[in-house]
């Protein structure tokens, strides 16, 4: 890995810039070391209440040279970050949400210190709700931290069982990109986890910092609690990508399709029941158990 020069910092809003003070503080308040330059870069996806003076008012503290970049037209989650990337220097890439902030001011000097450390491509941290100022519990849990020990073991356990991965809290030299490409273009809002995917089944690791890296309040951008019907199209591509990748073996490429990309109508018809039959009594058992669990 080439030594580490430079550091960019990004922020993406769409129609949240408003939420952007606490995000620009934290990136303002860290400790860096001199040796290494950084740049800050917010890039607007063509808001539609974009307040440049605001946003512009508050970068003039930030001690770190900063730019605001707008797209004339709006081009969704994934084009706008490989823009940034593109427009972007570092040879780390640092995302920030808008409406997260670093845990503390020394979390960008730590994951430059990993990378030199690990010499891994992307780096993933610990990202910590909150909720009415409390810290709930952080992300990953725990117990799924063990999964970062084994490439096939991540990758089994982000397709088959659910992302444990944010792309909030998740950092790449700029290596990966020239090694495995940008996000793939074909989604529109859903950039980490078929990126995730495509690293991992090219034999890249995806590194675990076994440290706090954000706080996100629950209920805001990152933690919406929703899925609208463009980020469910771009999963349901994202499935279709995977199974034609054929890591997966017979049963769990049809849990897969049965359960990721099935519409709930699908799955009511007969026919699906006739072709399904193990996916049909599989998903009722999991249901009568989070029943269970929840009594």
């Amino acid at each position: 890995m080439n030594k580490i020069k430079k550091i960019s910092i990004l922020t993406l809003t769409y129609n949240n810039s408003n939420l952007l003070s606490k995000a620009i503080s934290s990136v303002s308040s860290q400790i860096i070391d001199s040796k290494y330059e950084v740049e800050y870069l917010v890039i607007d996806d063509c808001s539609t209440n974009l307040n440049v003076q605001y946003i512009e008012s508050k970068l003039a503290d930030c001690p770190f040279p900063c730019k605001l970049i707008i797209n004339p037209i709006n081009l969704g989650t994934v084009k706008t970050f490989n823009r940034a990337i593109m427009e972007s220097f570092g040879d780390v890439i640092i995302p920030l949400s808008a409406d997260d902030e670093f845990y503390d001011e020394y979390v960008v000097s730590n994951i430059i210190n990993e990378f030199k450390i690990s010499q891994e491509l992307i780096i993933t941290g610990v990202r910590v709700p909150v909720e009415n100022d409390k810290e709930l519990n952080a992300l990953p849990l725990v117990k799924d931290r063990c999964f970062f020990q084994s490439r096939p073991s991540l990758l089994n356990r982000i397709v088959l069982k659910g992302n444990i991965i944010s792309g909030a809290s998740t950092y790449y030299h700029r290596e990966i990109f020239d090694k495995i490409g940008l996000f793939e273009e074909m989604y529109t809002l859903l950039e980490d986890f078929p990126f995730y995917v495509k690293a991992l089944t090219n034999s890249v690791n995806i590194h675990f910092l076994n440290r706090k890296v954000i706080r996100y309040s629950t209920g805001g951008v990152s933690d919406s609690g929703t899925i609208n019907s463009i980020l469910m199209d771009d999963f349901i591509k994202s499935y279709h990508y995977i199974l034609s990748l054929n890591f997966l073996g017979y049963w769990q490429s049809r849990f897969i399709f049965y359960s990721k990309i099935l519409t709930r109508n699908d799955k009511r018809k007969l026919s699906t029941f006739l072709q399904y039959p193990e996916q049909y009594f599989y998903s009722c058992f999991l249901k009568f158990k989070i029943r269970l669990d929840h009594n």
